[in-house]
């Protein structure tokens, strides 16, 4: 294989990397557990959230806290598993750093 071929090779998976990127950024992921929907991009920038009723009484102010934070972290980590599945596949699961 020679430099020029390389280098073709090298631009393809770039593209495929971009168009990768765009497709995830601009897809929406949802989490809904007990009574939360959050509505994330895949940029994670929250696009809605939604809560319960019942969960908004005054004596279930840390349950309502605690329950954010462990649907906010689950989407953030759902986003963060699509998005290495995707690049590995854009890349042929080639480890490049800051990828």
């Amino acid at each position: 294989m020679n430099i020029n071929q390389m280098m073709k090779q090298a631009q393809q998976m770039q593209a495929k990397v971009a168009k990768a990127q765009a497709e995830l950024e601009s897809t929406e992921f949802e989490h809904e557990n007990q009574g939360i929907k959050i509505e994330m991009t895949g940029r994670k920038e929250v696009l809605n959230i939604e809560i319960d009723p019942d969960l908004m009484e005054e004596d279930n102010k840390e349950i309502l806290e605690d329950l954010l934070v462990v649907a906010l972290n689950d989407l953030i980590n759902k986003i963060d598993e699509e998005t290495d599945a995707i690049m590995s596949q854009a890349t042929g699961n080639l480890k490049i750093p800051g990828m």
